[in-house]
């Protein structure tokens, strides 16, 4: 009876870590300037790779890709047919060109796992960045932080690190969307 009553208490235990972890986490922030126009019907919206500082190569690269993925299948919600990446670093593209176009930029840092003799607590920040046409200022940012905590004997590093990676990036695509939605 007292192995049914640990196993009870530990999982209530590590229910109440997570759902303490989910409540006092940092909540996803715009800023929007005043002026900012999802622009007119447009063929393509443009992104630039992310920056990133000390973050897994493969996490990186996971969000970034299932978060053009997730906006080119949620396109027909915006003004744009496509988002398109531009390969390129930011310095290399024709400045004049890129003036008229409407682009996002992004970056992730900050990322950290913590593990202990039976848990690990995953974190990560990220920021997107819209710009306008004709403004060298972004008009928008996106500001989202995420944690996730898991248990060793429940879960692996690589599934949860993939399963935050996709939180991250649906985060992401659900504020773009919200932004960039149809008028």
């Amino acid at each position: 009876m007292s192995r049914v009553v640990k196993s009870v208490s530990s999982s209530l235990l590590a229910l109440y870590a997570v759902l303490l972890l989910a409540g006092c986490g940092a909540a996803t922030k715009v800023s929007v300037a005043p002026d900012f126009k999802p622009g007119p019907e447009q063929e393509a919206i443009y992104i630039f790779p992310f920056t990133t500082t000390l973050v897994p190569e493969n996490f990186s690269e996971s969000v970034f890709n299932a978060y053009v993925d997730d906006l080119n299948d949620n396109h027909a919600k915006t003004n744009a047919t496509w988002f398109s990446i531009i390969k390129e670093d930011m310095k290399n593209v024709d400045q004049q060109w890129l003036a008229r176009q409407f682009y996002i930029t992004g970056e992730i840092w900050s990322y950290l796992e913590n593990s202990g003799c039976c848990s690990t607590e995953l974190r990560a920040k990220a920021r997107l960045q819209f710009y306008e046409v004709g403004k060298k200022e972004p008009s928008m940012e996106v500001y989202i932080p995420l944690e996730t905590f898991f248990e060793h004997d429940r879960s692996t590093l690589a599934v949860e690190r993939d399963r935050l990676a996709k939180r991250l990036a649906g985060e992401m695509t659900a504020q773009t969307l919200k932004a960039l939605r149809k008028q």
